[in-house]
Order: C-alpha cells, then sequence, then structure tokens
C-alpha cells in the first residue's frame, strides 16, 4: 500500500457520519482529531444547554481558535500542528451544513 494512497473513512462528529476519503498515512492523526472533537463535545454538553449538535460544534470551534491564537503568542510551532486540524473541522462543518 503506497503512502500516498487514499482510503476511505467514516467517521462520527456529534452524532453524524461523515465519509472521508484520506491519505492513509493521515488516518491515525485524523481518527485521534475526530476523537478529540467529540470529546470536547461531551465537555461542552455537560457545561452548556445549547439547542443542536451544531451549536456544541461552533463552540468547539472557538474553543480551537482561541487555544490556537493563545498558543501564537507563546510558540509559533503550536499554529503549524492545529491549523491543519482546525480546517479539517471546518471541512467537516461545512459538510454538514450543505446536508
Amino acid at each position: 500500500m503506497s503512502q500516498q494512497e487514499r482510503v476511505h473513512r467514516e467517521v462520527v462528529i456529534a452524532n453524524r457520519t461523515y465519509p472521508l476519503k484520506i491519505f492513509k498515512q493521515d488516518e491515525e492523526k485524523i481518527l485521534s482529531i475526530v476523537k478529540s472533537v467529540n470529546h470536547r463535545i461531551e465537555q461542552l454538553k455537560s457545561a452548556y444547554d445549547a439547542k443542536d449538535n451544531q451549536d456544541y460544534l461552533a463552540m468547539c470551534i472557538l474553543q480551537l481558535y482561541a487555544q490556537q491564537n493563545s498558543q501564537n503568542t507563546a510558540s509559533p510551532v503550536s499554529d503549524i500542528t492545529i491549523e491543519p486540524e482546525i480546517e479539517k473541522i471546518e471541512g467537516l462543518l461545512h459538510t454538514a451544513l450543505e446536508n
């Protein structure tokens, strides 16, 4: 299996399934991101009374951006690690909003 080979995966974020076509070498990282996002959403659910999962997804993105901004002043290296995660979450949200 080539490192540049793409694989089809279905991930569940906030009780919705999203089909993804990702590079095989990114699969473990993306699954870790999905787990982290779902964990953060569960934390938000226990702290806030939102109307639906889209509200929790929006709050999750706000938290990630706030985290990124606070890390910007501490270490420019953090931009490199969090930016792809945010872009992937934004893509998932965009897909979810289109459906």
